[in-house]
């Protein structure tokens, strides 16, 4: 994890003597997700800082991280009809993760006007997966996608869809969600 963070601290300083950099602080709410497929989690919040590179006026190049703060699991409707006392390992408990990401966004209509929509797909890898009680918790791939646009140059806000991956107590873990991001951009 020190080498990968080591590289995009690297990245970002070359990164930043040669293009202008846009840093994006973020909030996010989460909607009602899915664990595994038969566990649901609550509401919860995010927090998150994503750089990004102009390309041209089309395409943008960013990186960053998400940080999901302790959400809670409970039993299902497809647990509860199907498998209910049979397995209730994840049941109350918490769980966080930290993925780091790069993204690529494709601004349509370019980089005119005061609403600026675009489209935008992540890829990147869950550096800290934690669960109540975990048994060999360990990250996994993480992949996001969504619409968003810019307010005045300043006001980030989106809506995507995204897929963790993870692995605790021998099991292959898959959590998706969808979230509702906000962020207020700052050029350097």
């Amino acid at each position: 994890m020190k080498k990968f963070l080591s590289i995009l601290l690297v990245l970002t300083f070359i990164t930043s003597s040669s293009y202008a950099i846009d840093l994006i602080p973020k909030l996010s709410i989460c909607l009602p997700g899915t664990f595994r497929s038969d566990y649901e989690v609550d509401r919860a919040l995010n927090i998150g800082v994503e750089a990004r590179v102009p390309l041209d006026e089309h395409w943008v190049f960013g990186f960053g991280f998400d940080y999901l703060f302790n959400r809670r699991l409970g039993l299902g409707k497809k647990a509860k009809a199907e498998d209910f006392g049979k397995d209730q390992y994840y049941s109350s408990k918490q769980f966080s993760m930290l993925p780091v990401f790069i993204s690529i966004m494709v601004y349509p209509f370019g980089s005119f006007g005061e609403y600026k929509p675009y489209l935008r797909l992540d890829g990147g890898y869950n550096v800290l997966f934690s669960i109540d009680d975990g048994n060999g918790a360990t990250g996994g791939l993480y992949v996001a996608g969504g619409v968003g646009f810019e307010l005045f140059d300043k006001y980030i806000m989106e809506l995507y869809t995204s897929r963790y991956e993870a692995k605790d107590n021998g099991n292959d873990i898959t959590y998706k969600d969808i979230f509702f991001k906000v962020g207020y951009k700052f050029s350097l």
